[in-house]
């Protein structure tokens, strides 16, 4: 009868291998694929390959344990059969130099003796790493069982690494696609913002050249009807009324055509400012020149309240004249008849602060908002339908001076008060010792007065 094979069972816990100074965070359950025997004896070696060979694996054999420490470097190995028992190095040292190599330390060992086995042996077995125990002789069912157990292990280890590495993988590609469709939605929302605003602003752009169209050809009608009239009745009566006709319009044209340039320069960062020392006092005093005639037909009062050493700026004189020359005309044309325009500059907070303000016509809460765009007047009934121009090139040539201006009104008949600031001139120079610049010598008001309607002209000449 063949000799019983014995098997011992192991009697130390994982949590006491642990304690006792036992493996613990192993890399892997056997990273290669063949099994290594080792055994001194070659009739042991033989009946360990016909007792695993059943199970489909490449078997490498070894009969000392330097020859598998070589094998070992040469390749990996999903199990080590490994005898105890051998002549110079033993099995027992053999595995600790097994496990002290990194990449090894998960590789599982079943030890094989012949010896009976004590406790202590068996403590010192798993102290070197060992994962189980066979007493020869061997029954081979018992130890191909004990083996097709570890690789089954391994190769369950690995399903599981591989559905892991899938699972990253997945969510992954899933993250990708989500950041993907997050940036794709961001970028359509970004698209149509943008599409709209173009769609917006060439609406806008539309409307405003329709407009600008006719504003240029109800004056040039009137032009050529004049012209006409003249050409057919060269000694008529009404010559001189013809000809300040002409007057009239074709400084209406002018100024439009004009301010529409000031605006594509301002917009192309072309219109340049020559800075000196201007008195903000003298600048308002001829703008008012500018409008003395509807000053006198509405018989106006206007009041200035300035402080001469706190109106004092830095600053293109012709520019900002143009400016301030839009608001005080608007000011002067919307102020009620026989009203009082006041007009009050000073220092406030550091800067140099022009107010305007005037009973009379002013804006309603839907309008200022806009006020100083360049767009339609929508809710005033005089100046419905017409393009505002005047205030947004005001508003662009104060910006140029790193000023601002601003508008406040109670209502659509409560008047309203325009408010210009201007930086304070630099308080390391001397301003009673510069030449400040003479406002006389200013060449005539660039405005664009389309903020409101010409001044009334008989357009009857027939």
């Amino acid at each position: 009868m063949e000799p019983a094979t014995r098997s011992a069972t192991p009697t130390v816990t994982k949590e006491e291998r642990r304690d006792t100074g036992g493996e613990d965070d192993l890399i892997d359950i056997g990273i290669g694929d063949d099994v290594l025997i080792v055994d001194d004896t070659p009739a042991n070696l033989v009946a360990i390959e016909a007792a695993l060979e059943p199970l489909g694996r490449r078997l490498v054999k070894a009969t000392t344990g330097v020859g598998a420490l070589a094998r070992l470097l040469e390749q990996d190995f999903a199990l080590i059969v490994l005898d105890v028992a051998m002549p110079g190095m033993t099995g027992i040292e053999t595995a600790r130099l097994i496990r002290a190599r990194e990449r090894n330390r998960g590789t599982p060992i079943i030890f094989v003796t012949g010896m009976a086995w004590e406790d202590e042996a068996i403590d010192e077995a798993y102290e070197a790493g060992g994962f189980d125990f066979l007493v020869k002789p061997i029954r081979p069912e018992v130890l191909r069982a004990k083996v097709r157990v570890f690789l089954k292990l391994q190769e369950r280890t690995r399903a599981l690494r591989r559905q892991a590495e899938q699972l990253r993988a997945s969510q992954a590609r899933l993250y990708e696609h989500e950041l993907v469709a997050q940036r794709n939605r961001f970028e359509s929302e970004l698209l149509d913002e943008k599409v709209e605003r173009l769609t917006e602003g060439d609406r806008r752009q539309h409307e405003i050249a329709a407009l600008i169209g006719n504003e240029l050809i109800n004056p040039l009608h009137t032009l050529r009807v004049a012209f006409d009239l003249l050409r057919e009745h060269p000694n008529a009566d009404r010559g001189e009324r013809i000809y300040s006709l002409i007057e009239h319009w074709l400084g209406h044209v002018t100024r439009l055509v004009e301010g529409l340039i000031d605006v594509a320069q301002l917009a192309a960062g072309q219109l340049a400012i020559t800075p000196e020392m201007v008195n903000l006092t003298e600048l308002v005093r001829h703008a008012l020149d500018e409008c003395r005639a509807i000053t006198h037909a509405r018989k106006l009062a206007v009041r200035i309240e300035a402080d001469p050493a706190g109106a004092l700026v830095l600053g293109d004189p012709v520019r900002l004249l143009q400016a301030l020359t839009t608001v005080i005309d608007h000011a002067v044309r919307s102020t009620q008849e026989g009203g009082e325009l006041v007009i009050a500059a000073g220092l406030a907070s550091g800067e140099v602060v022009l107010r305007v303000s005037y009973p009379g016509r002013g804006f309603g809460p839907s309008a200022l908002p806009r006020i100083f765009e360049m767009c339609v007047v929508e809710d005033q009934d005089a100046d419905a339908g017409r393009l505002r121009l005047g205030f947004s090139l005001a508003r662009r040539l104060i910006e140029l001076h790193d000023g601002s201006i601003r508008v406040s009104s109670s209502g659509v008949t409560q008047g309203a008060t325009f408010e210009v600031r201007l930086p304070r001139p630099p308080q390391d120079v001397e301003l009673t010792s510069l030449e400040l610049g003479d406002v006389h010598q200013l060449p005539t008001v660039r405005m664009a007065a389309l903020d409101h309607p010409a001044d009334d002209a008989d357009d009857d000449v027939a």
